[in-house]
């Protein structure tokens, strides 16, 4: 899930000001912390569950077809050029001043777990891209299996384990800055957006793969309905300082609603039941839309200065 840089707590900021949390005096040590922290948040959101996902991808495409001791035509590892990209931001990240204890010892393990994953990976990626497996029938592939996908997994786990930690640390400034700000303020309501989001968020996989799981959408067209509720209260409460309000964040918003509630009526249609026929393809393509469009909706958040 996409996380909320910190400084975009505050809501619509004065650059004369500068960044600071809601409610918190920006003194060197909170600026220091604040940076960490969305340093932290930007290595997340470059990442994902890159590590657990391409662990899942390997084990059920390429993991059966180097048991069977048959020649390979395709084969795949994680990408170098992504991998890079999540170290690099893990590594800088971590070398900034301050400290966040419930981040700190996870993000350090996890960019340890990078750094062993990254020979082997860089090794069977060259493998990967020359087709090499189309040359000695998948050997060097075997040969590398056992101690690549225990490496793998050790990333995962680290990985897991970090984004775990930075969710839980997330949601908790999110509810602060919300329980903080004013009541009808534009900072109140932004806050609250963005938790009704996330606990629609926590239930879609369910709506997508359960469909008949009626209360679990019924809690996801709650969450939605909150959530629109918010955004209403939001764009009166900007366009009471800004008439011409702030147009490229409410479509932001509302995509996500929107793409939900027609997720909810997919399902109740039975557009999400496999079992009769429903195309796997479409299913997740519709998914990715809806999460693609909680990121960008957290990406904009995120943008500095952003209304």
């Amino acid at each position: 899930m996409a996380l909320v840089a910190v400084g975009s707590l505050a809501g619509c900021k004065d650059e004369s000001k500068g960044a600071a949390q809601a409610g918190v005096s920006a003194t060197t040590a909170d600026t220091a912390e604040l940076a960490k922290s969305n340093a932290y948040i930007t290595a997340a959101n470059v990442g994902g569950r890159t590590f657990s996902n391409a662990l899942e991808t390997y084990q059920q495409t390429i993991a059966p077809k180097l048991a069977k001791q048959k020649a390979l035509s395709d084969y795949a590892v994680v990408p170098p050029l992504k991998v890079s990209q999540i170290q690099t931001r893990l590594q800088t990240a971590i070398a900034l001043k301050g400290s966040i204890p419930e981040l700190d010892q996870v993000a350090r393990d996890f960019a340890a777990a990078i750094d062993a994953f990254v020979p082997m990976n860089n090794g069977l990626a060259n493998y990967a891209e020359s087709k090499g497996f189309l040359t000695d029938g998948g050997a060097k592939a075997r040969e590398g299996d056992a101690a690549y996908v225990a490496s793998l997994s050790r990333v995962a786990e680290a990985e897991t384990k970090f984004l775990d930690q930075i969710e839980v640390r997330d949601e908790r400034l999110v509810r602060e800055a919300y329980e903080a700000a004013p009541e009808g303020s534009v900072e109140r309501y932004r806050a609250g957006i963005i938790l009704s989001g996330k606990k629609a968020m926590n239930e879609v996989v369910t709506v997508f793969t359960e469909p008949s799981n009626t209360a679990a959408r019924q809690q996801f067209a709650s969450h939605l309905d909150e959530m629109a509720g918010m955004v209403e209260k939001w764009d009166a409460a900007v366009r009471a300082k800004k008439p011409e309000g702030c147009a490229i964040l409410q479509g932001r918003f509302n995509s996500v609603i929107a793409g939900g509630r027609k997720a909810v009526q997919n399902a109740e249609q039975g557009r999400f039941n496999l079992d009769d026929g429903a195309p796997p393809v479409g299913l997740q393509f519709e998914f990715s839309i809806l999460q693609s469009n909680f990121a960008s909706m957290i990406n904009e958040l995120n943008r500095p200065f952003s209304c």
